[in-house]
C-alpha cells in the first residue's frame, strides 16, 4: 500500500467516525471549506456549512455507514478515491458506490468534491454516502 493510499485510507477512516459517532460538525470538518458534494439524485451542495446541513439530517435516528476504498491514486496536492459504500437507518439499508477527490491544503488532506451513487436505496433513501 502506498504512502498517499495510507494517508486518504486513514483520512476515511475519521470520516466514518465522526459520522457513526453522530458528529455532523467533525464529519463535515474533512471537508475543505470551498467543496461541492453531488448527491445521487438531488441538488449540488456548496460548503462546508452545506455538507454538515446535509449530514445532521442523514444522522437523524443514528444512521451508521461503513466505507470500502477501492482505489486511491494522485499526485502533488490532488488525489482521489472511488469505493463503495452501505448506510443503515431506521429506514433501511442504502448501498452505492462514491467518489471523492482529495485536496492537500497546509499539509492535511481535505475533501474538495464528493459524489456518489444509491444501488438500493431504503424505503426512504438516505442520502449519505460514506
Amino acid at each position: 500500500m502506498s504512502g498517499l493510499e495510507q494517508e486518504i485510507k486513514s483520512r476515511q477512516a475519521e470520516l466514518t467516525k465522526q459520522f457513526n459517532a453522530g458528529n455532523a460538525a467533525g464529519a463535515a470538518a474533512l471537508y475543505n471549506q470551498d467543496c461541492t458534494m453531488i448527491p445521487a439524485g438531488g441538488n449540488q451542495i456548496k460548503g462546508r456549512a452545506g455538507i454538515e446541513a446535509l449530514y445532521k439530517q442523514a444522522m437523524v435516528g443514528g444512521a451508521t455507514t461503513q466505507g470500502v476504498t477501492e482505489e486511491v491514486n494522485g499526485s502533488g496536492d490532488w488525489a482521489f478515491e472511488r469505493g463503495t459504500y452501505q448506510t443503515h437507518a431506521e429506514s433501511g439499508t442504502t448501498s452505492g458506490g462514491y467518489l471523492l477527490v482529495w485536496k492537500k491544503i497546509n499539509g492535511t488532506w481535505l475533501i474538495h468534491n464528493d459524489c456518489f451513487t444509491v444501488n438500493s436505496p431504503s424505503a426512504q433513501g438516505c442520502t449519505s454516502s460514506l
